[in-house]
């Protein structure tokens, strides 16, 4: 009776090891799901979140941007320059310089 050889190196994975990487892979993708339900989704009436936004992009690409929107009865507008300063409506309730929400809120 000969016994058998293993000399070559073995090539691919083991169902074992594929089962794993399935599982591991299920266990991140759940905690992933379950922390972005967490973060509560942005407020589409919140003028100075939207002008934060804004502001990141104006900066990042520098090219100035206006907002014109529409808060309840009033339309508002906002300029957003390059150097990260805005004009605004006091309805956005940011401060001029910083573009940060005005704390006085």
């Amino acid at each position: 009776m000969t016994a058998l050889r293993h000399d070559r190196p073995r090539r691919g994975a083991t169902l074992i090891e594929l089962l794993i990487t399935i599982a591991i892979l299920a266990v991140i993708a759940s905690v992933t799901t379950l922390a972005i339900r967490r973060f509560p989704p942005p407020d589409p009436n919140d003028l100075a979140a939207f002008a934060a936004d804004s502001l990141g992009g104006v900066v990042a690409r520098a090219r100035a941007a206006t907002i014109d929107a529409h808060a309840g009865t009033v339309d508002v507008a906002a300029a957003l320059a390059i150097d990260g300063s805005v004009v605004a409506d006091s309805e956005f309730h940011i401060q001029r310089l910083t573009g940060v929400r005005d704390s006085a809120r």
